[in-house]
């Protein structure tokens, strides 16, 4: 187990929940003496975190044993948001009570055997995830990649590739998905390997129905485990609106896997309030039955104008509402007040990445309102940006209002940036 001290601003953020109890823990000395010999003291609390990357705590007492007497463990959740899926807090403590059977030398499948009596379940409960059938994928105009496919947490992930050597990940926003970026893979695919996922509960990927399944948290560590599955390393972070939120964090926790920064019209925020305009979006998302994606992209370009079949190709992840539950719920997630999911952990990233010296490049369409104020924090945040590309008459999805002409720009950038 991997003991860890969490900051106690962190903890200020959190509420703790109690999962396990067990009040006479030495009845059996010899668990509770191997607990006291693995955590290094008698009482006391410790914490570790999860696969998940949710925070849990054991806490023992002496009630005058002279050893452990009482075991608690406790997970820990932003205060503000629901309890994770529960398959995922069951998967923790499952693996949390293996490792204590390992410690007391009692057998894994001693603690196998309790959990099949007490019922408790594995993976996704039956109807809890959606596939977009695949037919609603044919005859995409501009975009023929074959797609590919991770299992992350027993979630299918999708991304499509093209081209070769140090990859390029392009992050896509909402409520769009990698068809976004189908007029800048061609010219960046001449640079490297452009790997274009779709965000959990987008595109092609599987779209989890709970929605406290999805949180800023949970995006990102779909992303962390999707870069250690394909092995990417010396990634050049291609991001505009939510896939800045999240690649930008990724970049703060590994940046040991990223070479260069590419960030569109996106930003980062830590609680710090928000633009009129992005309220006033968050508002009409959360009054929807049914998000007409196709028409959202439409009103949020500047000077492209799209075919009917490009428009179809937006709505296509979509068939109805209970396919929709991540794209409605992304604005929620955004932290605008210093007290949202997410702060802290922002926070961190931004103090990361002021230490960085990795090459930026910043490229903005002039007419999105969203995220003006972005580009001015990300070129205070970053120390080696160039200077940045602002697109006349382009709006908040500049991949398609400007795709090709950043695209050429940024390869050349590359190449500059060795």
């Amino acid at each position: 187990m991997n003991w860890i001290v969490p900051e106690p601003e962190e903890l200020s953020c959190l509420r703790g929940d109690p999962l396990l109890w067990e009040q006479e823990l030495d009845v059996r000395p010899g668990v509770a003496e191997a607990l006291e010999r693995a955590v290094g003291q008698r009482a006391g609390q410790v914490f570790w975190r999860s696969d998940h990357d949710h925070l849990y705590s054991l806490q023992l007492a002496d009630l005058g044993a002279g050893r452990p007497s009482m075991a608690r463990v406790f997970g820990w959740w932003d205060r503000w948001e629901p309890r994770p899926p529960e398959h995922q807090i069951d998967a923790d403590l499952m693996a949390f009570l293996l490792w204590v059977a390992e410690t007391a030398d009692l057998g894994p499948v001693y603690v196998s055997q309790v959990a099949q009596r007490a019922g408790i379940p594995f993976g996704w409960p039956a109807g809890s995830v959606l596939r977009t059938p695949e037919e609603r994928f044919a005859a995409l105009p501009g975009f023929s990649y074959e797609p590919k496919f991770v299992e992350i947490e027993g979630l299918r992930m999708a991304y499509v590739e093209a081209g070769a050597g140090d990859p390029i990940l392009m992050l896509h926003g909402e409520p769009a998905w990698g068809y976004l970026y189908r007029h800048m893979i061609p010219h960046l695919a001449a640079a490297g390997r452009a790997v274009v996922p779709d965000l959990i509960g987008f595109g092609r990927s599987d779209k989890p129905c709970a929605c406290n399944a999805y949180t800023y948290r949970s995006h990102a560590r779909w992303l962390r485990k999707l870069l250690v599955a394909l092995g990417l390393e010396r990634i050049t972070l291609v991001c505009q609106g939510w896939g800045g939120l999240l690649g930008l964090r990724l970049v703060g926790q590994m940046p040991e896997r990223f070479a260069r920064v590419v960030a569109m019209n996106t930003g980062l925020p830590h609680g710090d309030g928000c633009a009129e305009a992005f309220r006033r979006w968050r508002s009409f998302s959360q009054r929807q039955d049914f998000l007409d994606v196709a028409k959202l992209v439409r009103n949020s370009l500047g000077r492209a104008r799209l075919t009917d079949a490009e428009a179809s190709a937006y709505q296509a992840p979509f068939p109805s509402r209970e396919y929709q539950t991540g794209a409605i719920i992304f604005p929620r997630l955004v932290p605008t007040y210093k007290d949202d999911p997410g702060v802290y952990e922002n926070r961190k990233t931004i103090e990361r990445l002021r230490g960085l010296g990795l090459p930026v490049f910043l490229a903005w369409g002039e007419e999105d309102p969203i995220t003006r104020e972005g580009e001015a924090m990300l070129r205070a945040l970053f120390r080696n940006a160039s200077p940045t590309l602002w697109v006349p008459r382009a709006g908040h999805f500049v991949q398609e209002d400007a795709g090709e002409e950043i695209a050429v720009k940024i390869r050349d950038w590359m190449w500059s940036h060795p």
